[in-house]
């Protein structure tokens, strides 16, 4: 984005909340997106129209159709005024009418097929890339996700999706039918006076000035638009999911505040594109009347010296009104594509985050073991300004339990994200059973390790499904024997409805310490060789910790168990502790 370009969406924001006091102003909001051209945005989609090109296809054949049907009509409106209406000859009539029906009909036939290939064309694209998108979301790293508010990821998954679609789809599709109507009227208008057809031209450069004009406000307005969305999206979001914090500590009149606030930054948006349109529309209608007004004058003239008939006049001005619509289509998708391509930029910086991949040649883990080893590894996150982790080196062993301890900050998640591929290592490498993880499949690699994660994560589901999650198809019988070894089986028994009680949105309607068991119990039912617990006391009385804890012991057999904590309590279960801070290795000792 250029420097002029950054200082007119600076005036654009000052502008749209001027009616915002400075500190009113100050809820968080989301960046803006790089700007992309009209050429960038249709070079990076068009592959994803190429399966549709036979498609498209039909529908341009069928979007000719229409428009040639109406110049036939008016046409024959010449025939019906000089050889009908002038000599009060009705005999041509019956011929004329007997036209008219079939032309109808045909261009009936013709709209609706029209209405629905376009429909199925802009539907399948859609389908493909809100599927993509939320794929490509759900791909993407944690340490990614930290750092975009969720409720502005919701709003580009659906919002700015569509917008995409509106861009190549819709409004390409409708530039291409109104170009080809004009072209198509156009040459009527020459066939039937060249003069006169000349004459009507004279609008076209005035009304492409006008929508050129209005087309850069009109997308500065339209990336602050979304960009407010999404803020709004964030602040909703955010505060909605921690409605209990919010009346627990009376805020609810600050949040409705918050709210309120992108409210009327959206609601001076919108005022500010009204303002727009009420000097745009009106201009573009006093060009269009300036141009039929030099056409009548010039009109009278082609009659005066006989170069057209009444009806050739006629037929002329309605073609000309028929002219004015594509044109001033046209003139108004010049705005509405700048207005799409704004959405477009958004979706396009969330599908530009990478995700981890496979590298050539990985391939899958077999027969998985669960030998864990970090040789020296360290790692630095995308932007940040010190490593995560210097020269790391751990080992886990199947059926030890080995504890990462230290302060916050100190590395204990990164390593955990290194396991499972949410990162890579700078330097050093990261070995499971023997074998770099960066040569084998990512897919692989997090089968071979389940990680119970500090924030527990359940579905609004019942607790048979939240277990056998780890698991699609298990049986009844796998989903309990899972649950009995998490010590879960007893809790979940008494509940009413026992494994098809549901547990509500994350888990609330359950205790800390039952969402803990529920989760573990899921974690046993994969059955993977590697088990990690990242902090799985956080918020647990010593009791209820050493009950979640106490079915760790039996899991540890045959599996490798890393135990990531500060918490004495946990600690205790562990056979080795290595304690790290400032992302290095302090020191290891052996726990029991």
């Amino acid at each position: 984005m250029s420097a002029g370009s950054e200082q007119a969406d600076i005036g654009l924001r000052r502008r749209i909340g001027a009616s915002l006091r400075p500190e009113e102003d100050a809820a968080p909001l989301v960046e803006h997106a790089r700007g992309m051209t009209l050429r960038q945005v249709v070079r990076r989609f068009w592959p994803r129209l190429r399966p549709l090109r036979g498609w498209l296809l039909l529908g341009v054949v069928l979007m000719m159709v229409v428009p040639l049907v109406e110049i036939a009509e008016i046409l024959l409106f010449e025939r019906l005024v000089d050889d009908v209406l002038v000599p009060a000859e009705w005999r041509p009539l019956l011929w004329l009418a007997v036209v008219y029906v079939g032309l109808n009909l045909a261009s009936a036939v013709a709209s609706g097929l029209d209405d629905i290939v376009a429909t199925w064309v802009s539907q399948r694209f859609l389908l493909d890339l809100r599927t993509d998108s939320f794929r490509h979301v759900l791909s993407l790293p944690l340490h990614v996700h930290e750092r975009r508010r969720l409720g502005d990821v919701l709003s580009r998954l659906t919002s700015d999706v569509a917008a995409v679609e509106a861009f190549l789809v819709g409004n390409l599709s409708a530039a291409l039918d109104s170009g080809l109507r004009l072209v198509l009227f156009t040459g009527a208008l020459v066939h039937l006076q060249w003069e006169l057809a000349l004459a009507s031209f004279v609008v076209v450069p005035a009304l492409w000035w006008i929508s050129t004009r209005f087309a850069a406000f009109v997308r500065r307005l339209a990336r602050e638009r979304r960009r407010r969305a999404g803020s709004l999206s964030a602040v909703t979001e955010e505060h909605l999911a921690h409605g209990a914090l919010v009346q627990a500590y009376n805020r609810e009149e600050q949040t409705v505040a918050a709210y309120h606030r992108q409210n009327r930054a959206i609601f001076g948006a919108e005022m500010a594109g009204a303002r727009v349109r009420s000097l745009f529309l009106p201009l573009v209608d006093l060009t269009e009347l300036a141009g039929t007004l030099v056409v009548v004058a010039l009109g009278v003239w082609a009659l005066h010296t006989d170069r057209l008939t009444l009806g050739g006049l006629l037929a002329f001005l309605a073609l000309l009104a028929q002219c004015h619509k594509p044109v001033r289509e046209l003139a108004d998708l010049i705005p509405s594509l700048y207005a799409a391509s704004a959405g477009v930029e958004r979706i396009v910086e969330l599908l530009d985050e990478p995700p981890p991949t496979d590298r050539p040649g990985a391939r899958p883990l077999s027969a998985p073991v669960g030998r864990v080893r970090l040789d020296r590894v360290s790692v630095t996150y995308p932007g940040a300004a010190a490593p995560a982790l210097r020269e790391v080196s751990l080992d886990v062993e199947p059926g030890e339990i080995v504890a990462l301890s230290g302060p916050s900050g100190a590395g204990k998640s990164t390593v955990v994200r290194l396991l499972t591929r949410h990162l890579d290592a700078d330097e050093g490498q990261v070995l499971l059973d023997g074998h770099p993880v960066e040569e084998l499949t990512i897919a692989s690699v997090r089968d071979a390790i389940t990680v119970v994660l500090q924030e527990t994560l359940l579905m609004d589901a019942t607790i048979h499904d939240n277990v056998a999650f780890g698991r699609p198809g298990a049986s009844r019988a796998e989903v309990e024997a899972a649950a009995r070894a998490a010590d879960a089986h007893e809790f979940v028994s008494a509940l009413p409805g026992g494994y098809d009680a549901r547990v509500g949105q994350r888990g609330r309607s359950l205790s800390g310490g039952q969402r803990q068991r529920v989760a573990l119990a899921r974690a046993l039912l994969r059955g993977s060789p590697v088990l990690v617990l990242d902090e799985p006391t956080t918020g647990l009385d010593a009791a209820t910790a050493r009950r979640v804890l106490e079915p760790v012991r039996a899991a540890a057999t045959g599996r490798s168990v890393l135990l990531v904590s500060h918490d004495p309590v946990a600690l205790a279960f562990a056979d080795r502790v290595v304690h790290l801070e400032g992302g290095k290795v302090l020191d290891e000792e052996v726990a029991r």
